[in-house]
Parts: C-alpha cells; sequence; structure tokens
C-alpha cells in the first residue's frame, strides 16, 4: 500500500516537472520573436543617430570651408571702406598704384604727402599681390613701371627701404643674376648710375630692375589700414 503512495507521488512530481518544461520551451519562439523585434529597433535607433551625427558633421564641415573662402576672398579683395578713394587694401594695408609719373625722390614725397610711403616689400605673398595688381594697370609701353621705395643712393649695392630698413635678401625680387647692374649707360651718359628700385613690364615680367632715380616712373604707395 505504501509502496503504490511512493509511486504515484513520484510519478506526478514527474509529470508536473516535464509540463513546466514544456511551458518554458513553448515560450521561447515568443521570447525570440521580442528580442528580435528589440534589436531591430535598437538597430534602427542607432542608425538614425549616425545619420543625424554624419549629416550635422558634414554641416560643419562646409561651414568652415565657406568661412575659409570667405577669410581668403577678403584677403585678396579690395576693400574700399578700408581705404581712401584709388586705394587697394591687401593684408591690413592700402595701396596706391599711381596713373602719373614722378622722379623716384618725388615720388616719395608724394607718398607722404598722401598718409604713407613708397611700398616696402616684406614677403613673397605681397610681392605676388603686386604682381598680379600691376599687370593689369600697366599701359602697353616699355618704360611703364611702377617705382618702390627701395634705393642705393647712399652707399652702392647696400640697398635700403624708405624705413631705412635694409633689404633681406629672402624677400629680394631682383630680376635675372645681372639685375641690379648700375647701368650707366651706353656711352657713360648716366654717371651716377642707377640707384632706385622699379617693378612692372609689359608681357609678365613683374620683378624688380634699377633704374635712375632722376627718370620718371609711376609709383606704388602704401600705408596701413584704417581698420
Amino acid at each position: 500500500m505504501s509502496e503504490g503512495i511512493v509511486y504515484a507521488d513520484v510519478k506526478f512530481k514527474k509529470r508536473q516537472r516535464t509540463e513546466g518544461k514544456d511551458g518554458d520551451i513553448s515560450n521561447l519562439p515568443t521570447k525570440n520573436t521580442e528580442l528580435q523585434i528589440l534589436q531591430a529597433a535598437y538597430n534602427q535607433n542607432l542608425t538614425s543617430a549616425l545619420m543625424i551625427k554624419n549629416r550635422e558633421l558634414q554641416e560643419l564641415q562646409d561651414k568652415i570651408k565657406d568661412l575659409q573662402k570667405e577669410r581668403a576672398g577678403n584677403k585678396d579683395s579690395p576693400k574700399p571702406r578700408n581705404c581712401a578713394e584709388d586705394w587697394e587694401y591687401y593684408g591690413g594695408k592700402c595701396y596706391y598704384f599711381s596713373p602719373d609719373e614722378l622722379t623716384w625722390a618725388q615720388s616719395r614725397d608724394e607718398c607722404i604727402t598722401r598718409g604713407g610711403h613708397l611700398v616696402i616689400i616684406g614677403s613673397r605673398e605681397e610681392q605676388n599681390f603686386l604682381d598680379q595688381k600691376i599687370v593689369t594697370k600697366m599701359l602697353k609701353k616699355a618704360e611703364d613701371k611702377f617705382w618702390i621705395g627701395l634705393t642705393d643712393s647712399t652707399n652702392e649695392n647696400e640697398w635700403l627701404w624708405v624705413d631705412n630698413s635694409s633689404l633681406n635678401s629672402s624677400t629680394s625680387f631682383w630680376f635675372g643674376k645681372k639685375e641690379p647692374d648700375d647701368w650707366k649707360g651706353e656711352k657713360g651718359e648716366y654717371p651716377e648710375g642707377e640707384d632706385c628700385a622699379r617693378m612692372g613690364e609689359p608681357g609678365g615680367n613683374t620683378e624688380w630692375l634699377d633704374f635712375n632715380c632722376n627718370k620718371t616712373q609711376r609709383r606704388i604707395c602704401e600705408t596701413k589700414s584704417p581698420l
């Protein structure tokens, strides 16, 4: 009698355990589906977030490019509001390219009268700017050139700017290896030689050449921008 009770009890418990296990197994497809839905939603949210960040990054890069272009344009283009009439802006300075011709000394004095001085060229960038400008302003004649603020009239071969600073070899833009040549004329008719510097040449050459200071040329004046 006691053995039957034990057997029934064991059989019942075994059946309970089996039914519980089967119930858990039957729920697996549902749980897998829920996990797949959650994973898909997570992936979608992650993809959306990445797309938003990529778009924001692209917009930021576009703004940086626009600012760089604007900065470059502001540096290279004239700013009439910053310079007096007929002066052109570049790199914090204003430049005047004269239409008339004077001797070097007269040009120096006339630039002072205008509140500036004959141009002092201190960098390759400034030289390039002047190159580009005078090419568009030169007339088609051989001697249509511009005085700059450089002379060795005090001591031969000691080239000084109008502020008495020495010419730096790293920012020296003489034409070829023969300039300056202190030419005194074919028959020595210019005994004083060539002690003043000019730039500009129809056809594209805008490097420096020495020239007789008493000859007349156009001039480039320079002053600081008011702003």
